[in-house]
């Protein structure tokens, strides 16, 4: 599996867990450094997720 894919996996891995899992949501946006240090995505990646979750807090 190339890395874009297994990227795009992990994304919507960690988007789904926040839509359902609400503590995880909170730390999330609490801090999302913290939470996406552990799953080791890239910077893009990184992005991706902060901006997806800020736009669900609107």
């Amino acid at each position: 599996m190339e890395r874009r894919e297994k990227e795009a996996e992990i994304i919507s891995e960690i988007l789904l867990k926040a839509a359902s899992e609400p503590d995880f949501r909170n730390t999330l946006i609490r801090d999302p450094g913290a939470v996406l240090e552990q799953y080791g995505v890239s910077p893009e990646a990184r992005l991706i997720i902060r901006r997806s979750i800020h736009d669900l807090t609107q």
